[in-house]
């Protein structure tokens, strides 16, 4: 009290005094407000006096990480895929890094792939109090070898350093052939609603009978709205229908791609020749062996006076497009396939028989028909031809729905295609992801009924459902090829902005 008596006895104005006061308090404010920061602070993160801690598993086999952890891995074989789980036990987000120590076999490779969900890096990798990182990685070579791979975390705000002696995952490009791929292949009876993501975007598995043309027969194909199996082919991205037992004419069979363009080259005739060309009718002839668009897509048609091989050349020119031989400028000097590509395609032997109906037929007896011999029909017709590009198949349409949840895929596949627009199919149409609502697409599979028997073709239409349609029509063409056996992937998700990419 005295002190303040003295201050007021003092000779300082009282205004000056009150901001002297009011400095004060703001200083104290300021101060009370830091303490109280600093208490939330410490209420919400324990204060750090040792190492962060985190486990890091492969399957059931999980070691603790105290600021740094290493597993042990004994592969089984010579190429094994794990993924490496880390988990972040700590009460805030941590950095962490995954490493393998120096390998004593310079043989063995390893490293993360591609479809890696996290992608490991030498500073770290965030991770959140109580989430999990899940790395890929893929080991070459050491079948029966002990790897060992280290994992540390720090906080947030730094950057991780490699241990001594250790080294860090670079990406490893996995090499598929068709024979390799098909090991990763769903079983028939996988229910595509209870499949992982990454079944989804692998191939199903699909067991054939004998039919007139092959014996029993296993195919491997994508099915679903969009999976992945895009493939940069031609410079263009095209799509993996699946793999395939395929003759390359001679009888020897190989396993072999199958892909298709992903989009059209444009509208074209199926065979546009009239009975004055030789055909039996004005609408065109329905045999692929004969048909102008045959020689259009294919090699050894160069000295046709229109239209032939212009495709397989790049080349410009006229095409017939239109009804009764009446011809159209085409260009595929940009489109058509480059030498570098061509070389990728291989000759196969291709099954064009047909059917005397198409209100009836589920993918199934699409398939059969396909492999028929039609002789019942049309003597004289072809049933198959040796060549590098085709059509798409009915069968692969219908195959390669997915369904869904509503109506499921067995239910589709037993459904006839002609219903495929109905509303209540929908789910059958929209989760086939070779089903385009933009034009009607051309298939192989000629429309065998009397009185239509030379002329009319199946089609796939903007709706679902299958048109047979008269050879003079120009509908949308998306090109087909099997590649050689030797084609492989090389790396690549198989997404449309990560596809696959092939090699020889």
């Amino acid at each position: 009290m005295k002190i303040f008596k003295k201050l007021l006895d003092t000779k300082i104005s009282t205004s000056y005094m009150f901001i002297l006061f009011g400095v004060s308090i703001l200083m104290l404010m300021g101060y009370f407000s830091y303490a109280w920061f600093t208490v939330q602070g410490v209420q919400q993160y324990s204060v750090v006096t040792g190492n962060l801690n985190g486990t890091v598993a492969i399957g059931s086999n999980s070691v603790t990480i105290n600021g740094t952890g290493v597993i042990t891995y004994t592969p089984s074989t010579d190429s094994d895929t794990i993924t490496l789980t880390v988990t972040n036990t700590n009460d805030r987000t941590v950095k962490n890094s995954i490493y393998y120590y120096d390998l004593s076999d310079s043989s063995i490779e390893i490293g993360y792939i591609s479809d890696s969900p996290i992608i490991p890096t030498i500073e770290g990798v965030s991770v959140e109090a109580g989430e999990t990182l899940n790395y890929k990685i893929k080991i070459k070579g050491a079948n029966g070898k002990q790897i060992k791979i280290g994992s540390s975390m720090e906080l947030n705000n730094s950057n991780l350093i490699l241990p001594s002696n250790a080294l860090t995952f670079n990406q490893i490009n996995e090499v598929y052939t068709a024979e390799a791929l098909i090991t990763k292949a769903n079983s028939e009876d996988l229910d595509y609603n209870t499949a992982t993501d990454d079944q989804k975007n692998q191939m199903w598995t699909f067991s054939h009978g004998e039919t007139e043309q092959t014996g029993t027969l296993t195919d491997y194909r994508y099915i679903g709205a969009n999976p992945n199996n895009y493939v940069k082919f031609n410079n263009e991205l095209w799509r993996i229908i699946g793999v395939f037992d395929v003759d390359d004419g001679t009888g020897k069979i190989e396993k072999r791609f199958k892909i298709i363009r992903n989009e059209s080259l444009g509208a074209f005739s199926f065979d546009n020749k009239d009975t004055y060309s030789g055909a039996a009718t004005d609408n065109g002839d329905n045999a692929w062996c004969t048909a102008r668009l045959y020689y259009l897509l294919n090699d050894g048609y160069q000295t046709n006076e229109w239209g032939g091989s212009l495709y397989w050349n790049s080349k410009e020119g006229q095409c017939y497009n239109k009804p009764n031989g009446v011809l159209a400028p085409c260009d595929f000097t940009e489109t058509g396939l480059k030498d570098s590509y061509k070389s990728m395609i291989g000759t196969s032997l291709w099954y064009i028989g047909g059917n005397e109906t198409y209100d009836d037929l589920t993918a199934a007896t699409f398939y059969t028909a396909e492999r028929s011999k039609s002789s019942n029909v049309l003597s004289s017709r072809c049933f198959q031809t040796i060549a590098k590009v085709g059509l798409v198949y009915s069968s692969d349409y219908g195959y390669a729905t997915s369904g869904s949840s509503t109506t499921n895929r067995t239910s589709c596949l037993n459904t006839i295609l002609y219903n495929w627009d109905t509303t209540d199919l929908d789910e059958c149409r929209l989760n086939s992801w070779l089903f385009t609502d933009k034009n009607h697409q051309w298939t192989l599979t000629p429309y065998l009924v009397s009185g239509y028997s030379q002329s009319n073709v199946f089609a796939i239409g903007k709706k679902g459902r299958f048109r047979n349609d008269t050879a003079v029509t120009n509908n949308m063409v998306r090109p087909v090829v099997f590649l050689k056996s030797s084609v492989k992937i090389t790396s690549g998700t198989g997404s449309s902005t990560d596809p696959f990419i092939l090699a020889e």
